[in-house]
């Protein structure tokens, strides 16, 4: 039986402590918990019931009951208050990948994102009861955790390196000459301020999704606490340095993909998948709309095992999915002239076993399109070889806006010919090398105002 719970003489509905027929009451004042029901009417005319119990006194019940309604009234009360961190994070993965349709790529951070960080961490709490300090506490313990797994691998291969020169002393005492190769672990990567950044917007889109769909009444992922990421500045080469790599990779098969990639700034992805659809070498000027990643590369070439055609090139993540262009110097267009002359007398001599089904600028040499990572692996073996600095293949992105900048050309031009969605991002990240120019830029600023000068 249900006993309810009477307050100044008067009872409190929907407030009650659940009882055996035979409890005495003076038994269940003493020892039985306390729960409340509520019906709320719902705007479609429908009425839903909610329920919850274990109150320590019939009061924390009614306080309870009375603020689940002013939540209804507010609507700002969960659809379903049992709902998990776990089973929202994964039915909006499914609604992003299959309705909204989000690029691949996108797809496998933030699966990546829920599976290996915020449900081992927070999935198992109620949706509704997620608080900031959570978020917060995630992330601190995440950047801990994998700081502390870096640097035990980091002693465990010193170890490993020592070990291995004591066994090479041996061998070279008793005559050999093979080295010994050490054993080596992998060393995680760090995860840092910008990666904790990343991981949280995945949740804060997540639960984004979740406030609109009214299962809860603010996004915490916002309102916690996450560490500032300190841009790192740009080291471009200098003019010199750079004259000396491209004119020493001349006769590589890629040298017009890093040369483009130099004097017009397109990005790994964007250069793989320009097509000569979109070159108007008359015009000097390319299109950028679509481009080749790794995993898009990859799903056509599963695609293509399995006697499916798939396209490699996806189109690029611009807000309004327009084509963007891209005007071209003088020199790049005699270097791409040259490049299509070449990759012509490879399909002549190939003839039909030639590929180049969506017209590819760059190619491998039966026509195929380019693997991105393999191009990263011959950017790293080209600097290598002609010791240059140790820089990612998007420092050639870099080298396009820098030199830019030495020869004067106006932020705002720059920001624009890389395709940036701001300029202020472009001020961000290459303002420092606005050096000499910014003197040049004072000086004729002062220049334009007459001044009556003494003597």
């Amino acid at each position: 039986m249900n006993r309810p719970y009477v307050r100044r003489g008067n009872r409190v509905p929907g407030v009650f402590q659940r009882c055996q027929k035979d409890c005495p009451e003076t038994a269940c004042k003493r020892g039985h918990k306390w729960s409340f029901i509520v019906e709320l009417a719902e705007p479609d005319g429908g009425r839903r019931q909610e329920t919850k119990g274990g109150f320590a006194s019939g009061k924390d019940a009614a306080e309870a009951r009375a603020e689940v309604q002013r939540k209804h009234r507010e609507g700002t009360l969960p659809q379903n208050g049992k709902l998990t961190v776990t089973q929202w994070l994964r039915d909006w993965l499914v609604t992003q990948e299959e309705l909204v349709g989000l690029r691949d790529g996108t797809i496998v951070d933030y699966r990546r994102h829920i599976e290996s960080y915020w449900i081992p961490s927070v999935g198992n709490r109620k949706l509704a009861d997620l608080r900031p300090r959570h978020v917060t506490d995630t992330l601190r313990t995440l950047m801990r955790e994998r700081q502390k797994q870096i640097d035990a691998a980091v002693e465990l291969n010193a170890r490993y390196a020592g070990e291995a020169a004591k066994a090479d002393k041996k061998r070279v005492s008793a005559g050999r000459k093979r080295p010994v190769k050490p054993e080596r672990v992998p060393v995680p990567r760090p995860f840092g301020a910008a990666t904790a950044q990343r991981v949280r917007a995945t949740l804060r889109a997540a639960l984004n999704a979740a406030v609109r769909a009214e299962e809860v009444p603010r996004n915490v992922a916002a309102l916690a606490t996450v560490p500032k990421v300190r841009r790192r500045r740009v080291k471009p080469w200098s003019p010199e340095r750079l004259g000396e790599w491209l004119d020493a990779i001349e006769a590589e098969r890629l040298y017009p993909l890093f040369h483009l990639g130099v004097f017009a700034g397109l990005r790994r992805g964007e250069l793989c998948g320009l097509s000569w659809d979109d070159v108007d070498l008359d015009a000097a000027r390319i299109v950028v709309g679509w481009q080749i990643t790794g995993i898009s590369y990859r799903k056509a070439r599963r695609a293509e095992k399995e006697g499916l055609k798939i396209e490699y090139r996806v189109r690029l993540k611009t807000s309004e999915g327009e084509d963007l262009p891209v005007d071209l110097d003088s020199e790049t267009v005699a270097v791409l002239r040259a490049w299509r002359r070449a990759q012509a007398k490879e399909r002549l001599a190939l003839g039909r076993a030639h590929r180049n089904a969506e017209n590819l600028v760059f190619t491998k040499a039966d026509g195929s399109p380019l693997d991105p990572t393999q191009v990263y692996r011959v950017f790293k073996r080209l600097i290598k070889l002609h010791d240059m600095p140790d820089v990612p293949l998007h420092n050639l992105r870099h080298e396009a806006a820098s030199l830019q900048i030495e020869a004067g050309v106006d932020i705002a031009v720059v920001s624009k010919r890389l395709r940036h969605s701001k300029i202020g991002l472009t001020s961000d990240t290459y303002g420092h090398l606005v050096g000499s120019v910014g003197k040049t830029a004072a000086e004729a600023a002062a220049a334009v105002v007459p001044r009556r000068r003494a003597g």
